[in-house]
């Protein structure tokens, strides 16, 4: 394993900091902008406003941020920098374990929870949701915007950030990590953000606890893709 850096508050802040202002400048300018004129549902909107103003930046700059700090390229050793390991068998179990606790979590928050407060737990941008016959072609297009999703938050927050944050917070990187990723999503509404708050700090936990990024890869891949295509297709109300 390569080690990180330690990081100072200071950078700590910026790395959350400067994707949280491209995410506000996607969700609360450039999606009411395109919204006003153009013809593309707001689901697509959301995926070329986000995708290509916060996401893809966040991937390339993790991996620019990766590569820079420890003077290679290579990607064996960005690998290694990134924390994204081979999946052992107590892995494989936490990754299991956390994502059923994930799901039952998040259950009881949106359709239990959040309901008894008039707050819903199905973003400003999924509008169109489940999708008619005349947008199923936002699922041919959405495969793109979620690669840059999963990736470019994992790679710049569990596999960037956090190791040099562990040298910063010790024992409490995953609350204030979690904190910190909560504030990132701001811009898309408080209703998601209550709605996620489980995943915000039991990913950091786990990925501090077994040093490996791939967990957080896994879980946020299935979590988020199941997430979607289950409110796409109707299968959840």
């Amino acid at each position: 394993m390569i080690p990180a850096k330690k990081l100072s508050w200071i950078e700590l802040a910026c790395l959350f900091g400067f994707p949280a202002a491209l995410n506000f400048l996607a969700c609360q300018i450039a999606i009411p902008y395109l919204r006003n004129n153009s013809s593309l549902p707001i689901e697509a909107i959301y995926f070329l406003s986000v995708g290509s103003l916060v996401l893809a930046p966040m991937f390339f700059w993790a991996i620019y941020l990766s590569g820079k700090e420890i003077g290679s390229f290579s990607l064996k050793k960005l690998l290694q920098r990134l924390r994204i390991k081979t999946l052992s068998n107590t892995d494989i179990a936490w990754t299991i374990v956390t994502f059923v606790f994930l799901v039952m979590t998040s259950y009881v928050i949106a359709k239990l929870v959040m309901p008894r407060y008039g707050m819903d737990a199905t973003p400003f941008f999924f509008h169109n949701m489940p999708l008619k016959d005349e947008h199923f072609w936002i699922l041919q297009v959405w495969p793109i915007f979620f690669f840059f999703n999963i990736f470019g938050e994992e790679f710049l927050w569990r596999g960037y950030i956090q190791p040099r944050q562990e040298l910063l917070n010790g024992r409490w990187t995953w609350l204030v990590h979690g904190a910190f990723w909560a504030g990132w999503h701001v811009p898309m509404g408080l209703d998601l953000i209550i709605a996620s708050s489980p995943i915000f700090f039991i990913l950091p936990a786990v990925v501090q606890i077994r040093k490996n990024t791939t967990i957080a890869i896994i879980v946020h891949t299935i979590f988020g893709a199941f997430g979607f295509l289950a409110i796409s297709l109707g299968m959840v109300h």
